[in-house]
């Protein structure tokens, strides 16, 4: 018995503790980190909550996304392909939004970004890119008909200029 209520303690404890780690981790974490966590959070429609840094099995810091719900962490090597595009353009879209709060706005020029986004993801970062184009100029070129037909659909005249190129369309904020 007393065996059992120790251990029922030092259970207690790990769990507190751990929980006192992830609380302040969530706390201290960079601006650039919170905000990429925002973003990627938009672009994957909410099925990760949040980034955060952590550190493998050598010591190294890593990113891990942390799932909706579960509160599971993924590295990006357990990533699809699309998901980890994602979290490099939100780290991008992060670093790039920081240097315009104390410098003068420069374009942000991207070619096909959104090739292995399905339709409600690339919708989702369309939206950000939108968000972004308050702030500085985006240029988007893609030659899918589909990501221009979307972003048409979406965004609407007011907020997008289209310009084809031959055959191949190059969508402008």
């Amino acid at each position: 018995e007393s065996d059992a209520a120790r251990y029922a303690r030092l259970k207690i404890a790990a769990v507190i503790l751990a929980r006192t780690i992830e609380q302040y981790r969530d706390k201290h974490q960079g601006p650039l980190i919170r905000r990429a966590s925002d973003l990627f959070a938009r672009m994957t429609l909410g099925a990760f909550a949040r980034l955060r840094a952590e550190y493998d099995e050598k010591g190294n810091p890593i990113l891990v996304g942390i799932r909706s719900g579960s509160e599971a962490q993924v590295t990006v090597a357990g990533m699809s392909d699309g998901t980890a595009d994602q979290l490099y353009l939100a780290l991008r879209l992060a670093s790039l939004e920081h240097y315009l709060e104390n410098s003068e706005p420069l374009p942000f020029v991207v070619d096909d970004i959104l090739l292995l986004f399905d339709d409600e993801r690339a919708l989702a970062t369309l939206e950000v890119l939108v968000d972004l184009s308050e702030k500085t100029q985006v240029i988007f070129f893609t030659h899918h008909h589909h990501l221009v037909e979307l972003a048409q659909s979406a965004i609407g005249a007011a907020k997008l200029t289209t310009h084809l190129l031959s055959d191949s369309p190059a969508v402008a904020h």
